[in-house]
C-alpha cells in the first residue's frame, strides 16, 4: 500500500548573515529599500513539504508516492530521491520551468528573510494522476523488466493521500481527483492557507478524512472559514493540531475535547534546527495511519519523528529507523503496538 503525497518539492538555499537585520532596516527608508546582506556561509538543501514528508515516511519503512511537478533543473533532486529509494513514478519534469526554490537568509538573531519562487509547482495540475498499474510514469520513464515490475508491485494501491502545501490550482484539482477516486485525504494547507477563501477552505475540510495544522495555521483557518479545531471535529473529521515544542492535540471525530500528545524529548537535548519538524511529524502520522494504528498512537509516532528532525540541521539530513522509533515509543508510552 502506498501513500500519495502532493505538494512542493523544492531546493532550499540557506544563507547566513552575521549581523542583525534590525541594524540595517530603518522605517524612513522602507519606501526606497536597497540593501545587501553579505553571507558568510551558504548551503543548498533538498526541501519542499511533499518531499520532506515522503522522506520521513520512507525512514519508517513506508511507501511514499510523490505527485508533483519538477523543473528543468530537477536532475540532482531526481537522483537524490532514487538514492533514497523514493519512487519518481508520479513526478513530471517541465522543461520550460525551474524547480521551486526558496532563498532563506538568517541573521545572527535567528530572524529570516525568505524569497520563494514557485516555478514548476504552480503547474502541478498538469501532472497526471500516477496510475501505478501502467509501465510509464509521469516522469517519462518506461518501466520494463523485472526491476520495473518490482517497483510497481512494491508501491501497491494508494490507500491514503496527503495534500501538503503547493500551488492553489493544483491543490484544488488534487482534492477533486482524490474524492472522485475514493481516496481519503489529509488536508495540510500549511503556508498556502492565505491563498484560499473561507469557502474554499471549508470545502477542502468538509471532504477530508483528517486535517493537520499548526497554531498559526489554525488561526488563519478559523479567521477565514469560521471553523475552529473543535468545529472541524464536530464535522466528523480527525484533527491533528501541532503546538511546536508543546506537543500536539488530537481531536477525534465528533470529540468534545482533544487528546494531548506531549512533545517527545529531543535526542541529546539539542534542538539544532526546528525547520521541517512539522513535515517529519506528518511523515510519522502517515506511517501510523497506514499501519492500522489509531490517531493518538500515530500522533505519538509523529511526535518522535519531529523531535528527531529538530536534532539535525536541514530538513532531510536526519537518520532514523522504525526500530529506533519503536524503542523511543516504548520508553515514553509503554510497549509499541507496531
Amino acid at each position: 500500500m502506498s501513500v500519495l503525497i502532493s505538494g512542493s518539492i523544492a531546493y532550499d538555499t540557506i544563507l547566513s548573515f552575521d549581523g542583525r537585520f534590525a541594524d540595517s532596516l530603518h522605517a524612513e527608508a522602507i519606501a526606497h529599500l536597497n540593501l545587501t546582506f553579505p553571507a558568510s556561509a551558504m548551503r543548498r538543501e533538498f526541501g519542499g513539504c511533499a518531499a520532506n514528508v515522503a522522506y520521513a515516511l520512507k525512514c519508517l519503512g513506508g511507501k511514499p508516492l510523490l505527485w508533483s511537478a519538477m523543473g528543468k533543473d530537477a536532475a540532482p533532486y531526481m537522483k537524490h530521491l532514487e538514492t533514497l529509494g523514493i519512487s519518481t513514478f508520479g513526478l513530471k519534469v517541465l522543461d520550460d520551468s525551474w524547480m521551486p526554490q526558496a532563498f532563506i537568509t538568517t541573521d545572527a538573531s535567528g530572524n529570516q528573510l525568505t524569497t520563494f519562487h514557485g516555478g514548476a509547482m504552480d503547474r502541478t495540475q498538469e501532472v497526471p494522476f500516477p496510475e501505478i498499474d501502467t509501465a510509464t510514469g509521469a516522469d517519462g520513464r518506461v518501466r520494463t523488466g523485472a526491476q520495473a515490475l518490482a517497483e510497481l508491485e512494491d508501491l501497491g494501491p494508494v490507500t491514503l493521500a496527503m495534500l501538503s502545501p503547493g500551488g492553489k490550482i493544483a491543490m484544488g484539482c488534487h482534492a477533486e481527483i482524490c474524492v472522485e477516486r475514493g481516496i481519503p485525504y489529509i488536508f495540510d494547507v500549511g503556508q498556502a492557507a492565505p491563498l484560499f477563501s473561507g469557502e474554499e477552505l471549508r470545502r477542502f475540510i468538509e471532504r477530508a478524512y483528517a486535517v493537520a495544522f499548526s497554531d498559526y495555521e489554525a488561526e488563519l483557518i478559523e479567521r477565514a472559514s469560521g471553523l475552529s479545531p473543535e468545529a472541524i471535529a464536530k464535522l466528523g473529521k480527525i484533527v491533528f493540531h501541532t503546538h511546536g515544542a508543546r506537543g500536539s492535540s488530537v481531536w477525534l471525530a465528533n470529540a468534545q475535547a482533544p487528546v494531548a500528545v506531549p512533545a517527545a524529548p529531543v535526542p541529546g537535548g539539542a534542538a539544532r534546527d526546528p525547520v521541517g519538524a512539522g513535515d517529519a511529524y506528518r511523515g510519522g502520522l502517515l506511517f501510523g495511519l497506514t499501519s492500522g494504528l489509531g490517531p493518538v498512537v500515530s500522533a505519538r509516532i509523529a511526535s518522535i519523528m519531529g523531535a528527531i528532525k529538530v536534532n539535525a540541521s536541514g530538513v532531510q539530513n536526519y537518520v532514523t529507523t522504525l526500530a529506533d522509533v519503536r524503542r523511543t515509543y516504548a520508553s515514553l508510552w509503554g510497549e509499541a503496538p507496531f
